[in-house]
């Protein structure tokens, strides 16, 4: 009985979406709500776009050094965002990789040495 009143409201929400094809109003489909009438609406321009600041009349390599200097602007806005590591917390998490490669490194030499010896054994 759930699936029935479900698939009936599935329906009645198609109806009202429905939009008729002879319709001169603006009314999306997916939403249902009216768009402006204004014809020359332009998408706000993306920050990331920063081939359309370079117009292409421009010499291409006056485009790179403003795509250059655009890059190196928001690196530098996101550097600033970073929580960089205190000195002790830095010296800590130093010697722990360095402990841990010292540890990975010996165990794979026992394991090295333990194979070469095999396969020196089995050629002989």
């Amino acid at each position: 009985m759930k699936k029935k009143k479900a698939h009936k409201k599935r329906k009645a929400s198609k109806k009202i979406n429905a939009m008729p094809e002879n319709s001169n109003s603006k009314q999306g489909k997916a939403g249902g709500h009216i768009a402006p009438e204004k014809e020359n609406l332009q998408p706000a321009p993306l920050k990331k776009d920063v081939y359309k600041k370079a117009d292409n009349s421009l010499f291409v390599l006056k485009r790179y050094f403003i795509v250059a200097r655009q890059f190196l602007f928001d690196a530098k806005v996101e550097l600033k965002k970073v929580t960089w590591p205190t000195k002790k917390e830095l010296i800590s998490t130093t010697a722990v990789i360095i402990v841990l490669v010292i540890l990975i490194a010996f165990f794979l030499g026992v394991v090295d040495l333990g194979l070469v010896k095999i396969i020196k054994n089995v050629i002989k």
